[in-house]
């Protein structure tokens, strides 16, 4: 299963809200999320992204239930983010071929004085729009191979793209939101939201958004220019020329023509390839005006200037748009739900809780009373088959067998609360203080850690916090490890220095194909590690971590099951 866009919105949406300080009742949460398990249908053989996807409908049924912005036709963040993608998308497409229309219609104005450049028109309408094409093929295939984290100048474009429209435009909007709420109360102030999310962990899946968004504005100028063209062809006389100082000769022209042709010369070559007769017989010489030129030899050019823009600006840049949607498709489906709040938010609907319900049935308080005496243990009688007796509880001792054993009622299904463990979950290396893995219990953080985000400990490396002293140990490790991420243990009361920060830093460029956890705990020689969510520590060591600007570094928090 695939989660769309606008339901990882959500979800960050919504985890956030459970991860707020002041509204965050751990045990509440975790009795919640298992009520949700309980109510969907076949969750036990559900994966991941189904379980997410029913917890997501039941979060969205009781959102608006539980806050004062209920009514019709509030959105969360994620259908907004989709209502003004779509809006953007139609925007810029009819910008672009307004553009691409007007643009073709004044360049291709005839007075009778002075034919249309056609060397001019291949290269604004024609040769431009394929060369930018060809790049954001190149931009696009970078992304596909690398994702978000890739270095050099893909890299920074996706970087400067992210910036341009996260930062940008929605801090624009963010300014246009208040005023646009009071003519339009529909509008949701939780929506809001969405200009406050933090994009890092689904970045390159908004690439893709940008991506298209262009890609669409791009197709739209050269759809206009071709539509502004035939319009003027079919409703003015044109005369189209060529002047040249490098090219002297007909023959040079129309070797040129013929290979930028050569896609459609199969089909009509005569009309849509001009002849070396028509090309000499455009060529404009100053000295000598248009008196000497035949107007079937101007007019020759038009149908190849029109099959150029559709083969080389406007197919292309369909084709480029029908990838990138391919490519966003495909990012979702690998969208990594083994992340620690996912994998956290999982747990706590696969795991079983004990508890009690209490009925008010409205009768009587009974009376004390003084507890009966203990009465003489029942000799055991062995019998010919092997059986043993079971003695029988207090209550029971004196109470005459039923004749008839009652029907047993009928109740409903429930989920088993037995723990289903995954085969298939992801082996962690953990990284910590060398001297506090010496003085810690080590199977308790190995369950601890499998409890919380659902991973494996495949082994643990003691650290000394030196890139040169640590790499090897950490090396010989990696090897053993598939895709699962390196999960560092650090104290929260340390401040997140330079040289931490670096360590960290340099951990990710040496291995960069595995994420990097850096969860919060205590101190390491302390049973109690739980860091909560308001712990200033905490979000100093998350602002630091988030400015590094990498979406496979993520920091987390120790939360005891």
């Amino acid at each position: 299963m695939i989660l769309p866009l606008k339901d990882i919105i959500d979800l960050d949406f919504l985890l956030g809200l459970d991860e707020d300080p002041e509204n965050m009742d751990t045990n509440a949460i975790a009795s919640r999320d298992r009520d949700i398990f309980r109510q969907i249908k076949d969750g036990d053989r559900l994966g991941d992204a189904g379980l997410i996807a029913g917890w997501l409908e039941y979060r969205r049924l009781v959102f608006f239930q539980k806050t004062e912005n209920g009514g019709p036709g509030v959105k969360l963040p994620g259908a907004l983010f989709e209502s003004f993608y779509a809006w953007i998308a139609r925007g810029i497409f009819a910008c672009g071929l307004a553009a691409g229309g007007m643009g073709a219609y004044s360049f291709l104005a005839y007075h009778g004085s002075r034919p249309v450049n056609v060397t001019l028109f291949v290269a604004v309408f024609i040769l431009f729009p394929a060369l930018l094409c060809l790049a954001a093929a190149l931009v696009g295939f970078h992304q596909f191979r690398s994702g978000p984290a890739g270095s050099g100048w893909a890299g920074g474009l996706h970087r400067l793209s992210m910036r341009l429209f996260i930062d940008k435009f929605m801090g624009r909007l963010q300014k246009w939101a208040g005023p646009v709420q009071k003519h339009f109360p529909k509008f949701s102030t939780d929506a809001g939201e969405l200009l406050h999310l933090d994009t890092r962990s689904f970045r390159s899946i908004l690439f893709w958004p940008v991506f298209i968004v262009l890609s669409l504005g791009a197709l739209g100028f050269s759809t206009g220019a071709l539509g502004g063209t035939f319009f003027r062809i079919m409703v003015t006389d044109l005369a189209f020329g060529w002047q040249s100082t490098l090219l002297t000769s007909g023959e040079s022209v129309h070797r040129l023509v013929t290979w930028m042709a050569f896609p459609w010369s199969w089909a009509m070559p005569d009309i849509f390839v001009p002849t070396l007769e028509q090309i000499e017989g455009s060529r404009i010489v100053l000295k000598e005006g248009l008196a000497g030129l035949a107007s079937e030899h101007l007019a020759a050019w038009w149908p190849f200037l029109c099959m150029g823009l559709l083969v080389y600006a406007l197919i292309p840049r369909i084709v480029l748009v029908g990838l990138a949607h391919a490519a966003k498709a495909l990012a979702l489906s690998r969208f990594d739900l083994s992340r620690p709040r996912y994998q956290r938010l999982i747990m706590r609907m696969r795991t079983p809780r004990m508890g009690m319900d209490i009925k008010e049935t409205g009768g009587s308080r009974a009376e004390f009373r003084a507890p009966l005496p203990r009465p003489e243990p029942v000799p055991v009688v062995e019998k010919d088959n092997g059986s043993v007796g079971m003695p029988q509880s207090v209550a029971t001792l004196n109470t005459p067998e039923p004749k008839a054993a009652p029907e047993p009622e009928s109740r409903p299904p429930v989920v088993s609360d037995e723990p289903r463990v995954k085969n298939n979950r992801p082996e962690a290396l953990v990284l910590g203080s060398a001297r506090g893995f010496e003085e810690n219990d080590m199977e308790q953080i190995r369950v601890g850690l499998e409890q919380q985000f659902g991973i494996h400990v495949a082994a643990t490396v003691g650290i000394h916090y030196d890139f040169d002293e640590d790499r090897d140990r950490i090396a010989a490790h990696v090897k053993e490890l598939g895709q699962g991420p390196l999960i560092v243990l650090q104290e929260v009361w340390q401040p997140p220095i330079r040289g931490l920060l670096y360590y960290f830093v340099q951990i990710r460029e040496m291995f960069s194909d595995y994420p990097l956890w850096i969860v919060m705990i205590q101190t390491m020689d302390q049973d109690e590690k739980d860091v909560v969510p308001s712990d200033v520590n905490f979000q100093v060591w998350k602002s630091a971590v988030n400015q590094l600007n990498d979406p496979l570094m993520v920091i987390e928090r120790w939360v005891s099951p």
